[in-house]
């Protein structure tokens, strides 16, 4: 099993392991609780596990009421959004390192606190390479 980033001859991708992980807040949690239990308490305990593997970077993007209020509202109420409170995206530079950190028992000692923020039977995962169209707002190639 190859467990490098990117697809054999190809230009423009990163070469990396970008994992995409789709998360549903707990519905009894408001949006600012959600917030601050995702980057102060579980985002910091994942911090020193992910580092200890290599990832490169380790982001959270959220997509809650203030949000869906502003995109429907610029797309006059058609947008076809995801049912879906936030994004977690690791980088990692290889499918070796992903591995390591998905099977560290660290790790995996991560998952009782989903409990607390998020309905774990709703995450979604993508996981692949990255082609870059544009960077650092420039053209890529």
């Amino acid at each position: 099993m190859v467990l490098e980033a990117g697809y054999p001859n190809t230009t423009g991708f990163r070469k990396v392991v970008k994992a995409t992980i789709l998360v549903k807040k707990k519905p009894d949690l408001s949006d600012a609780a959600f917030i601050e239990h995702y980057n102060h308490k579980h985002a910091q305990m994942a911090a020193p596990v992910l580092e200890k593997h290599g990832i490169i970077t380790y982001s959270l993007t959220y997509h809650l009421n203030r949000d869906r209020t502003i995109i429907q509202d610029m797309l006059h109420g058609k947008a076809q959004l995801l049912p879906y409170d936030a994004i977690c995206t690791f980088v990692f530079k290889d499918y070796k390192d992903f591995a390591k950190f998905m099977y560290d028992p660290a790790s995996k000692a991560l998952t009782s606190d989903h409990d607390n923020f998020m309905v774990e039977s709703e995450m979604k995962m993508m996981v692949g390479d990255e082609y870059m169209v544009i960077d650092q707002g420039k053209r890529v190639g």
